[in-house]
């Protein structure tokens, strides 16, 4: 019984902590204009859940608003243009496959039509895929834009059972929003981003990356390129 109730309170803190990562998200996000403020909270968010992965991912405590609000504003200043960047590179990447699918979609192209429209439909599913990734590792690695794109698409090709699972995670976030609306202004985007870097340290795809040849953040001291 104690057992449970531990559980429940740790599921309650956990809970207030991303209730508390939304709200700075919707803030800021609208404090810059949308546009130029969506993919630095973005960034700032999955930059503060790996913070809590790498301290054990577990609230014994409840989470403090000041401390939450202070990890975010440091990491969201820090990943301001990086950030944009790699939202600029990804809306572009999105732009050009939907343009090639429309594209497919409207001209008479004989047998090679559905071929086409098939392998649009896989590369849509590995672009999903890697957009979900590749903020987890923004957070984590210190590498320009495309380079970090390139990782992601390496990841969901070389380890296809974790790109897969992470991309089932957010979907069944995605399927509790369609069945209960008032979920998505509470949680939002931060309850697929907690999955999605839950699943990638758990599997040390982050865990075990200091070892690897891109410098791993450890910390908001400036690093590496940045």
């Amino acid at each position: 019984m104690q057992r449970l109730l531990d559980w429940h309170q740790r599921l309650g803190r956990l809970g207030l902590r991303l209730l508390y990562l939304q709200l700075l998200w919707l803030g800021w996000t609208l404090r810059g204009a949308v546009l130029l403020g969506v993919f630095p909270a973005t960034a700032a968010v999955h930059a503060v859940l790996r913070e809590h992965e790498r301290e054990g991912g577990v609230d014994d405590e409840l989470p403090s608003w000041r401390t939450v609000r202070a990890s975010f504003g440091a990491h969201r200043r820090r990943e301001l243009w990086p950030a944009n960047r790699l939202g600029l590179v990804l809306v572009l990447t999105w732009s050009v496959l939907l343009f090639s699918r429309s594209v497919v979609e409207r001209i008479d192209l004989g047998a090679a039509g559905p071929l086409l429209a098939g392998a649009h439909t896989v590369l849509g599913i590995v672009l999903g895929l890697a957009t979900i990734l590749v903020w987890p590792l923004q957070a984590h690695f210190d590498e320009g834009a495309t380079a970090l794109l390139r990782r992601a698409l390496v990841l969901v090709i070389g380890r296809p059972a974790t790109a897969l699972l992470t991309g089932a995670g957010a979907g069944l976030v995605l399927c509790a929003y369609y069945l209960l609306p008032g979920l998505v202004p509470v949680f939002g985007i931060v309850a697929p981003a907690a999955i999605a870097t839950a699943c990638l340290w758990r599997t040390q795809v982050l865990a075990a990356a200091p070892t690897a040849p891109a410098t791993a953040r450890a910390s908001l001291e400036p690093v590496g390129t940045r």
